[in-house]
């Protein structure tokens, strides 16, 4: 993981995420969003949270035993209430009884909330190869 600074904060916001959508359970998911969090996926905006759980379980329904993990992580920006993520990601999973595989690219913003100093991801901009 290139970075700027907050190297073991950075790293572990972002592999707390991944952890959870790989707990394909999105109460796990939810509790690292902020309340006016966007994900913009394939074109397709989902802006509120009953949006992007439907995003996550459709995911989770059509890739059977998912994982999912970044690599060439850089972190554009790190500060002490905000980091902002490039990567590279990749998939697998069941889909049809079928082992696949994919990628993407995807842009990440996470800010620390002012009262309990969680961070959570306000923004999402995924893409696929």
């Amino acid at each position: 993981m290139k970075n700027n600074g907050n190297s073991q904060i950075a790293a572990g916001v972002l592999n707390a995420y991944i952890e959870a959508i790989n707990s394909r359970d999105f109460s796990q998911v939810s509790k690292l969003l902020h309340e006016n969090a966007v994900f913009y996926i394939d074109n397709k905006v989902q802006a509120d949270l009953k949006q992007i759980e439907a995003y996550h379980e459709h995911f989770w329904n059509t890739l059977k035993d998912s994982k999912f993990w970044a690599s060439d992580i850089d972190v554009i920006h790190s500060d002490c209430k905000c980091h902002v993520y490039l990567y590279q990601y990749k998939f697998s999973g069941y889909m049809d009884g079928k082992f696949v595989e994919g990628s993407g690219r995807s842009t990440d913003v996470f800010v620390q909330n002012d009262m309990t100093e969680q961070w959570q991801l306000l923004h999402e901009h995924s893409s696929g190869d």
